[in-house]
């Protein structure tokens, strides 16, 4: 199952947890192909669902800029994909108004879902 589990060195994003938080960077995001977006959703959901991950957090750098039609795909499947990991908080963190942007468009049954301005913060949310 882990050879599955796209490889974030060969995409424009990265992955690390921290203290049970699954934290994906998407910093550089000016909007990826649909193969890196298709690839952090599957990371998500594959690596979301082990048990070392009880939360999970994406992290949008101070340029990204998501087209409505990217938010709503983020919506569906990232809602999608965090009812299939069963973590129980999924959080979004941005300086500006990308990471409330996303948060608006994301449900999940049973989860805490929140958006941040500082990743501290939000790692401490997230652990709480």
């Amino acid at each position: 199952m882990a050879d599955d589990i796209p490889n974030p060195d060969e995409y424009e994003w990265e992955f690390e947890v921290q203290g049970g938080v699954g934290i994906w960077y998407m910093k550089g995001w000016q909007g990826f192909a649909d193969e890196d977006l298709e690839a952090a959703s599957d990371h998500y959901r594959e690596r979301g669902t082990q048990s070392d991950i009880t939360a999970t957090l994406a992290v949008f750098g101070d340029e990204t800029n998501l087209p409505r039609e990217t938010q709503e795909y983020m919506g569906k499947e990232w809602s999608a994909n965090g009812e299939y990991t069963g973590v129980d908080k999924i959080g979004f963190v941005s300086e500006g108004i990308t990471a409330m942007a996303v948060k608006s468009q994301v449900e999940v049954p049973g989860a805490e879902v929140e958006n941040f301005k500082d990743l501290d913060a939000a790692i401490e949310w997230a652990r709480s």
